[in-house]
């Protein structure tokens, strides 16, 4: 994969979202199907629909199993699986090419597939394989930094005033039919927290979410999106402050994700954070469900950590009281 790609998967991940790696058919007798791929997952593409996941069955100088493509941690991996025509990348045939990139082309039998690179809001449903996804567009506009007078725009108006005592916004009420989150009680020091990620540690988990190990924690639901709540840290630079990190991450969101709306809200106090801010993003994929993501920024010494919760902005109203809980019944104290 090329250092931009990397960079670029680096970057989605840092904000708490799941990739997609997606296969766009560019030519070929199903030309406009998308293929998604999350983290974990693979595809083996050929014409016999009995033994090949994605199936292409009228064209017929495609092998029966003619490639595969597996997506894990280290990225994007092409496999010839001994097709009789071959496999191209990039109009060079292959037996194997590791680190796949977005916009490489891979060419089987007559149908060509663009590879591309993108926040994945279906990463979270329950999934036996690989997905036809709803995506029409394989790669993610780069968008232009919106004017200074534009106070509609998606660029944060000026940040509330970091403070680790700033009240927290009342979430919106969810609706009659689901119950709040309730409030978190008061921690015993001397039970030790249910997750540590870094310097957070999650004092209380919600009922119907569960761990995931080294990200966060995700909501328990079936056949449809899992909100989660991801935690990370990072060191900051010499002479960063807290303002000027949100400003740079606000400035690669607005270049990696399509028309993002971003918006400073109230940060609520995080125990062991000196000072705390937040920002709400939302934004939306061609032809998905509008996601939006509430991030949390503690700094404590010289790291920061940044705590995101990411749902569909229809699940917010139920989804937020629930991260406000756990927010709540969590601590930031990163290791010098």
């Amino acid at each position: 994969m090329s250092p931009s790609s990397v960079a670029r998967i680096y970057c989605l991940k840092l904000w708490g979202l799941r990739i997609a790696i997606l296969l766009q058919i560019k030519a070929g007798p199903l030309a406009g199907k998308t293929i998604s791929l999350a983290s974990g997952e693979s595809v083996v593409i050929g014409r016999a629909s009995e033994r090949a996941q994605f199936a292409v069955p009228h064209d017929n100088l495609m092998s029966g199993v003619h490639f595969a493509v597996e997506y894990g941690l280290d990225g994007c991996r092409l496999v010839d699986k001994k097709s009789t025509n071959g496999t191209y990348l990039n109009g060079a045939r292959i037996r194997e090419a590791m680190l796949l990139a977005n916009g490489d082309e891979i060419k089987s039998g007559q149908t060509v597939f663009v590879v591309g690179i993108a926040p994945d809001v279906l990463a979270s449903t329950p999934s036996s394989g690989p997905r036809a996804a709803v995506f029409n567009s394989v790669a993610v506009p780069r968008q232009p930094h919106a004017p200074a007078n534009n106070t509609s725009s998606s660029s944060p108006a000026t940040l509330p005033a970091a403070t680790s005592t700033t009240p927290a916004r009342p979430g919106s009420v969810p609706p009659p039919s689901q119950p709040p989150a309730p409030l978190a009680p008061p921690r015993d020091p001397s039970v030790p927290p249910a997750l540590v990620i870094g310097g957070w540690a999650f004092h209380k988990i919600p009922e119907r979410w569960h761990i995931q190990e080294g990200l966060g924690i995700q909501q328990v639901v079936k056949d449809a999106f899992a909100s989660s709540i991801g935690a990370m840290e990072e060191p900051l630079g010499p002479g960063v402050t807290l303002a000027r990190y949100i400003e740079e991450q606000s400035k690669m969101l607005r270049e990696h994700l399509p028309e993002p709306k971003l918006t400073a809200i109230d940060a609520p106090a995080v125990s062991g954070a000196e000072k705390t801010a937040a920002l709400e993003i939302r934004f939306q994929m061609k032809d998905a469900p509008s996601v939006c993501m509430h991030r949390l920024y503690a700094l404590s010494g010289s790291s920061i950590g940044v705590l995101t919760l990411t749902t569909l902005e229809k699940d917010l109203a139920f989804v937020k009281p629930i991260f406000d809980s756990t927010v709540a019944g969590i601590s930031f104290s990163p290791k010098e």
